[in-house]
């Protein structure tokens, strides 16, 4: 049975996710021998991610569903709930490839250890067209990207927690033109360290 080849951006997710999986594994060794009270709380979050990308206005005739993945890494804490996200996803279709990179401030509130948060993230997004008719990508384009949103986390065992939802306005601007979208995250938490 041959083995199906991978598409560019199923190569890169999987490069991808493997360097956020080693991060996880060899990360804990070090805090085991650090005081605990000494670690800043870090939010690692992994999951799917679900883009409703404005795509009428690169000419096509309604709007694209993208699918992909959504990390972040956050320090969620620096003074009083404000802190720091970076922020990465990449999302594809067969008509488009679509990635953002971006990194803001964040407001976290914590009760009964649900927490919520709101963020509003800048950076770029970078867009590969397909040529109609074909699997070729077109050069790509490099864009401005800004994010405006936030979600919740609910607190699971340990130091795992689940996040339902995470929903953020993306708006980019991608081949001269400006795109309004809907950003939709859900996956799994795990924070390094220990707040006192």
């Amino acid at each position: 049975m041959a083995i199906p080849r991978m598409s560019p951006i199923q190569r890169r997710a999987a490069v991808f996710f493997l360097l956020i999986s080693l991060l996880c594994a060899v990360a804990p060794i070090p805090a085991v021998a650090q005081s605990k009270s000494k670690l800043p709380a870090i939010d690692v979050f992994g999951g799917y991610s679900y883009l409703r990308f404005d795509s009428k206005t690169l000419g096509f005739a309604n709007q694209l569903n993208l699918n992909g993945g959504n990390i972040e890494v956050a320090l969620p804490d620096l003074y009083e709930g404000l802190g720091a996200v970076i922020d990465v996803s990449g999302h594809s279709t067969t008509e488009m490839e679509e990635f953002n990179f971006m990194i803001g401030p964040q407001y976290t509130y914590e009760w009964k250890g649900i927490r919520f948060y709101g963020h509003g993230l800048f950076g770029k997004a970078r867009d590969r067209l397909r040529q109609p008719g074909t699997t070729q990508l077109e050069p790509s384009h490099l864009g401005k990207a800004v994010a405006f949103g936030g979600g919740v986390d609910l607190p699971l065992k340990g130091r795992f927690s689940v996040r339902p939802i995470q929903a953020d306005y993306l708006i980019t601007t991608e081949f001269g033109s400006t795109q309004h979208n809907l950003r939709l995250s859900t996956g799994l938490v795990y924070r390094f360290g220990k707040r006192e």
